[in-house]
């Protein structure tokens, strides 16, 4: 059969109806409609936002996001349910608080590599979305920020974050997933982010945690005695919060910060020991260590002059002051007669014999912090005691003595 003679005949008796026939080897051009953008304005110092058609929001400049307050509103609120994707241009440092906030159409979300934190409620109740890539460079991810997103079952956590706030992935699929049956601490990046069993007893944190998150441990009313690795350098807001049977807890001289509320209404609490002298406790609050909601009943230990010493002195609690790191016979000196003392423990448990020293001797041996005591804790303590024989000026601390050689 001849297709052209066919065809061409088709095309001849079409024109006289006024109708256009193109060959049939051309092809039809589709051409779908453009999004148009339905609203937009300021959201920062620096930033702007559209929203199209589509349902895709953008955000572009650089700086700061602003947060969403009463006294300035996030500037879409009443779009939320029209929101489908958000797009983070790169400039964007920062989501501001509670901005995406049940967004509940939003599906995707793509965030820049300049951002470096995401806000308290950024995405909370966002119930639709399923994955997130949080970009390298981020190092805070607010309390409740994803909290809630029912549908959140991938979520890319990059090792630049240092700061996990409470319940910032509670409600989600993804935080579900790392509930493990052997393990009740859920760890990310070092952050003590959680404990999900009820533990009881005596309680060991791991030494690959670096810092006791806000909340991390709040409301295990049945541990007794909690032990903090030389690892740990902060412990986070109401990190162990009604632990309403804890009796005592030694904070390592790692530790550099205590925040608000940390030991907050331990009822049980009788003796919280504090060895870095310098650490930072959050004075504001008569409560940061307590049995009630009116203050504490036990005793606070610390060297002289410390931060802990000062904190019990504003709230008038009873405070214990520990010999000096260094001084194992609590003779008020720190000397050779120390070294030689150390040395004999070390012999002793070396041969599988008991050291004879006490709890507190034990601390006040071990000069580095490693857990050991053994003989560079004794040459640590002579080479202090060559320095303080010798220095005319103030002498400082065996602590800060250790801190400069360290540096």
């Amino acid at each position: 059969m001849n297709y052209k003679k066919i065809t061409a005949a088709i095309m001849c008796a079409a024109i006289p109806f006024g109708m256009t026939v193109l060959p049939i080897s051309s092809p039809i051009p589709i051409y779908a409609e453009a999004a148009t953008v339905i609203d937009g304005g300021t959201c920062g110092k620096d930033l702007t936002w559209q929203l199209d058609s589509s349902g895709t929001l953008k955000v572009s400049g650089t700086g700061n996001m602003d947060e969403a307050l009463d006294r300035n509103p996030c500037p879409w609120k009443e779009l939320k349910d029209d929101i489908k994707k958000v797009v983070i241009g790169k400039g964007v440092t920062s989501i501001g608080m509670g901005m995406f906030s049940y967004c509940n159409n939003l599906t995707s979300l793509s965030l820049p590599n300049t951002l470096k934190a995401i806000d308290t409620y950024s995405f909370v109740g966002c119930e639709n979305l399923e994955a997130v890539v949080i970009p390298n460079g981020v190092t805070n991810i607010g309390s409740s920020s994803f909290a809630g997103c029912k549908k959140l079952s991938n979520v890319t956590i990059p090792k630049s974050v240092t700061y996990i706030g409470a319940l910032a992935f509670s409600g989600t699929p993804w935080f579900e997933a790392q509930k493990s049956i052997d393990d009740p601490f859920i760890i990310i990046n070092g952050l003590l982010i959680y404990v999900h069993f009820d533990l009881s007893g005596d309680v060991v944190i791991p030494s690959s945690v670096n810092k006791i998150c806000d909340q991390a441990v709040e409301r295990r009313s049945k541990i007794t005695s909690i032990a903090i690795p030389e690892t740990v350098t902060e412990i986070g807001f109401n990190a162990f919060l009604s632990c309403s049977s804890l009796k005592s807890v030694t904070i390592p001289a790692s530790v550099k910060e205590i925040k608000q509320q940390a030991f907050y209404k331990c009822e049980s609490l009788e003796e919280i020991c504090i060895l870095n002298p310098e650490c930072k406790i959050c004075e504001h609050w008569n409560t940061t260590i307590s049995n009630t909601d009116e203050g504490f009943s036990g005793v606070i230990k610390g060297y002289k002059g410390s931060t802990a010493e000062k904190y019990a002195e504003k709230y008038g609690y009873t405070f214990k002051a520990l010999a000096q790191l260094g001084d194992v016979n609590s003779d008020e000196f720190i000397n050779s007669v120390d070294a030689s003392s150390v040395l004999a423990y070390y012999a002793l448990i070396s041969t599988n014999k008991n050291g004879g020293y006490n709890e507190e001797q034990k601390l006040l041996a071990d000069i580095n912090h490693d857990g050991l005591i053994n003989a560079v804790d004794a040459s640590n303590i002579l080479a202090y005691y060559a320095y303080a024989s010798t220095e005319k000026n103030d002498v400082m601390t065996l602590e800060a003595f250790m801190k400069k050689e360290d540096k």
